[in-house]
């Protein structure tokens, strides 16, 4: 008897497992939920260094807005936004990517855009503009997936 119980209740667990990762907490929330309101984007001015490797600003856009509408998350006049910044310094680089919402400061009854949720990465790119733009596209995937996962009710998802 012992021998079909302990499989059958490592199997429940293994099971288990997936739905409660997929439990939103407060703190999700917090920092995404916002019924599935569409976004604009705000990408950052880049430096000498990034332009010595060939990235442009516009490439990033592109790559952003891209995976955005592909989610249909994107509105260029949406008051949430996602920042994204990215920082290239001799052979290193560095991605930022926040999301930015709407939030109300209880003491003073304002209500403004506050960043709410942030991912970012750092590495080398050896001359390799498309490295940074495979981090800028992770970076946004990760936003996107996890965006969804909090908003799935309103998204349709």
């Amino acid at each position: 008897m012992t021998r079909r119980i302990l499989p059958l209740a490592a199997a429940a667990l293994f099971l288990a497992a997936p739905a409660s990762a997929e439990e939103v907490s407060d703190l999700d929330r917090f920092s995404l939920w916002s019924a599935c309101k569409p976004m604009r984007l705000a990408v950052e001015s880049l430096d000498q260094d990034a332009a010595d490797i060939g990235l442009a600003k516009d490439a990033i856009e592109t790559a952003v807005r891209s995976r955005l509408r592909g989610a249909r998350l994107y509105d260029a006049e949406g008051l949430e936004f996602l920042a994204v910044t990215v920082t290239v310094a001799g052979r290193a680089f560095a991605v930022l990517i926040e999301y930015h919402k709407l939030v109300l400061d209880p003491a003073s009854k304002q209500i403004y855009p506050a960043e709410t949720w942030s991912t970012g990465s750092v590495g080398t790119h050896g001359g390799d503009a498309s490295y940074v733009l495979s981090s800028v596209s992770q970076g946004t995937d990760e936003f996107i997936d996890e965006y969804l996962r909090v908003n799935a009710e309103s998204c349709g998802s």
